[in-house]
């Protein structure tokens, strides 16, 4: 999934004149003690150091249950942060930052250990553009509307129809 979404970037980077850049490191670390430690490094640092000056910034929406290709790859939270997640009325999540069906943040023992864009910084970008699709991602997608996670959706005709019928 990460090789993908890497070339994927390179070409989107390519196609509009843009410059990627790379955070290497997990979407999840261990302790928040890990996270800290990854934020100090230069090379991080040099990707946060960005995060205040987006003007655009093109995400996923992810539904709880993560894709068969997340699951496969490895790339999903653990299966104790998904339970903890569900019982806490996550739906779904947008750059790790989860939320339930109103779009309202889901607090919880993930938040401390997610290595990127925090959730005040995400949300103060000016054009936030969400990319999902599948009926499967729905609720989710719904939810990242109703909570002002993104001002842009791109999406499949199917959940589109679905979005303006309710």
């Amino acid at each position: 999934a990460q090789v993908s979404a890497t070339r994927l970037t390179a070409r989107f980077a390519e196609l509009t004149g843009g410059e990627p850049k790379y955070l290497a490191a997990p979407g999840v670390v261990g302790t928040a003690a890990a996270r800290d430690a990854l934020l100090a490094d230069p090379y991080v640092r040099q990707v946060s150091d960005a995060w205040p000056t987006l003007t655009t910034a093109l995400v996923g929406i992810g539904a709880l249950e993560p894709s068969p290709l997340l699951a496969e790859s490895g790339n999903s939270i653990s299966d104790a942060d998904q339970a903890e997640l569900r019982s806490l009325g996550a739906v779904g999540d947008v750059c790790l930052h989860y939320f339930d069906a109103d779009g309202l943040p889901v607090a919880s023992s993930l938040d401390d250990r997610v290595l990127g864009i925090p959730a005040a910084i995400l949300r103060s970008v000016p054009r936030r553009i969400g990319v999902a699709g599948g009926m499967r991602k729905l609720e989710a997608i719904r939810a990242a509307l109703r909570g002002g996670w993104i001002t842009v959706l791109i999406t499949d005709s199917q959940v589109a129809a679905a979005l303006i019928s309710q």
